[in-house]
């Protein structure tokens, strides 16, 4: 059967029921992006810090947080694409359509009947509908609902995920995102001329200006998800945002706003302190004060570890007061963050950069932080009994009336470090480097063998500037740093008061008891200070863990340890005699025994 090319009701039926499949589609993009924005607006900073899953509503099946990230914005993308391919198809033979009814209906009104009996739906209505639904309020209503659902929304979602995925600090992940906007930009542009009609719902705006207008909106967008959402420390904040941060600006923790920036405005408020939120429209680091992270406190005495946090990136987190007991930090970066008051005992902290991090009151009995990078650090006021600083590099931070009690801090770089009133009683500083350090320690039963106060913390081969540098870098944390380690300044003026220099040391090294006495004085503090029920289990748990791999005839002989290890051991019938043996496990327990009877070898 020969077919008419120019057959109108053939034409009419098959745009309708195109128009049909397109509204199908539309209202499952509609539907996909409502989904996204619940998903993405229900994301806490919890939700990111402990990398929950995130739950599928309907399937009831969990995804991987950072999976969701990236395949969600992604999909987003590629079902904007497609939608737009079957409209702008939709658009072709609508106007095809047109065409063919002014040469087969002549009459205007007619025309306008017929067009009636297309199907409803809004995208077909404003392009081939009656006149009176392609222009004025109602043409106008429905293209508003068309740039809403095409144009605006999809863009509004992307930014929004990468809002909310922004204080996670995951680098390639947050460009992920800017390209999806960049790509969903380019599709806009793209189709969406094509998809006009040639009537104007305003008819007083010229062309031009929507040009403008749509040009002016596409650049803010651009300029918001590239050079304003930003998180501290990735590759553009750091190089090319030079315009918007201020060079004084002020870090999270300040008690004063800076807002003499959009940036600032936007993503770097100073915590509220009654409501524990950032005072910014946005946050770019992760904002959790007075939360507790221990899922079962009964039964956190029978694991190792409570959550992993190894080499993840919490720069400028806040994290004050959190309950993160045993979590383990190894090799995370914390620089410029917040944990002051945090229950951090028993806690992994090594190899982490905690350079400018507060840490004032923070209790850290029997924590890790062997070699950790805590220049500049404030540890005033923070509970270190028992803790592990071996080769920790302390340069310039302050540690006034730290606890320290039998603080392991053997080869510790301890240059420029405030030490006024720190609590050193039976802490280890054998080889510890001490050059420029100050205050007024207790220093009553420490290890002072070989304590070094002249060796400088930079290489022969280098500069103060240099190694300052290195340290500091630049950007978020960089001037208060800098202010920190100006003590160590060998051609400044900011020689401290209360200096220690090698004379003191070696003072202090000769006063100590000497032979037997020491070391029976230093088992009955050590046993005293194990005993202690503030921070049960931790500091004892602390200290004999210690004291098995690093057992040390010059500081504790076998008479020492088995004094030691007897007082603990008489907690375990009767847990009046020494209440920081309290929640010990069986594990503890054998272990502690096998001290008693460790025989020990000089290092």
């Amino acid at each position: 059967m020969a077919i008419d090319p120019k057959d109108l009701g053939e034409l009419q039926k098959a745009l309708n029921e195109a128009a049909g499949k397109a509204s199908v589609l539309w209202t499952t993009f509609i539907t996909f992006q409502l989904y996204l924005a619940i998903a993405f607006g229900s994301v806490t900073h919890r939700d990111l810090f402990l990398e929950n899953s995130i739950k599928l509503p309907l399937l009831n099946v969990d995804l991987p947080l950072v999976g969701f990230f990236v395949v969600a914005p992604a999909v987003l993308v590629i079902l904007h694409f497609y939608v737009f391919l079957q409209l702008l198809g939709l658009a072709i033979t609508a106007k095809d359509y047109g065409a063919l009814l002014a040469i087969d209906v002549p009459d205007v009104s007619d025309r306008q009947y017929v067009r009636r009996r297309l199907d409803v739906f809004p995208i077909l209505r404003f392009l081939a509908g009656p006149r009176d639904q392609r222009t004025g309020f109602f043409g106008f209503s429905l293209r508003l609902t068309a740039w809403i659902t095409l144009v605006a929304t999809p863009v509004l979602i992307l930014l929004q995920a990468q809002v909310t995925f922004l204080p996670y600090h995951r680098e390639w992940i947050v460009w992920l995102h800017r390209v999806a906007v960049l790509i969903d930009l380019a599709l806009i542009w793209y189709f969406w001329i094509r998809l006009r009609s040639d009537d104007e719902p305003i008819g007083w705006v010229p062309r031009k200006a929507k040009m403008y207008l749509g040009g002016a909106g596409t650049f803010c967008v651009v300029i918001f998800s590239i050079d304003l959402a930003l998180f501290p420390g990735e590759w553009v904040e750091e190089h090319l945002h030079d315009f918007y941060v201020p060079t004084t600006w002020r870090p999270h923790w300040s008690e004063k706003d800076d807002w003499t920036s959009l940036y600032a405005l936007l993503f770097q408020g100073a915590v509220d302190e009654v409501s524990g939120r950032p005072r910014s429209v946005f946050s770019n680091r992760l904002v959790l004060t007075n939360q507790s992270f221990i899922v079962d406190p009964e039964k956190l005495d029978k694991i190792t570890v409570s959550h992993f946090f190894r080499g993840r990136d919490l720069r400028l987190a806040v994290l004050n007061f959190a309950d993160l007991r045993k979590a383990d930090f190894t090799g995370a970066q914390l620089q410029g963050a917040s944990l002051e008051g945090a229950q951090l005992q028993g806690a992994s902290l090594e190899e982490a950069q905690l350079q400018n991090a507060r840490l004032s009151t923070a209790q850290l009995q029997g924590a890790r932080l062997n070699k950790a990078q805590l220049q500049g650090a404030w540890l005033a006021l923070a509970s270190l009994k028992g803790a592990w600083l071996d080769r920790a590099q302390l340069q310039g931070a302050l540690l006034l009336s730290a606890q320290l009690q039998r603080a392991w801090l053997d080869t510790a770089q301890l240059q420029g470090a405030s030490l006024d009133e720190a609590q050193l009683q039976g802490a280890s500083l054998n080889w510890a480097r001490v050059w420029r350090a100050f205050g007024t320690p207790n220093l009553y039963l420490a290890d002072l063998r070989n304590i070094d106060a002249h060796q400088k913390p930079w290489k022969d081969n280098e500069t103060f500037g240099e190694w300052r540098d290195a340290i500091a870098n630049r950007g978020w944390l960089r001037d208060d740093l800098i202010g920190q380690l100006a003590v160590l300044d060998p051609a400044g003026k900011n020689e401290p008061e209360n200096l220690l220099d090698q004379g003191y040391w070696d003072r202090a090294h000769s006063s100590q008891p000497q032979g037997e006495e020491v070391r029976r004085n230093r088992a009955k503090f050590l046993a005293d200070l194990a005993c202690m029920g503030d921070s049960a289990p931790y500091v004892a748990r602390g200290l004999f863990h210690n004291l098995m791999l690093k057992g040390d005839p010059e500081l504790l002989d076998a008479g020492g340890l088995k004094l030691f290890t007897d007082q603990l051991l008489k907690g375990k019938s009767d847990p009046t005699t020494c209440p920081g043996v309290r929640d010990f496990t069986d594990t503890d327990w054998a272990e502690l025994s096998e001290l008693g009877s460790k025989t020990l070898i000089p290092r």
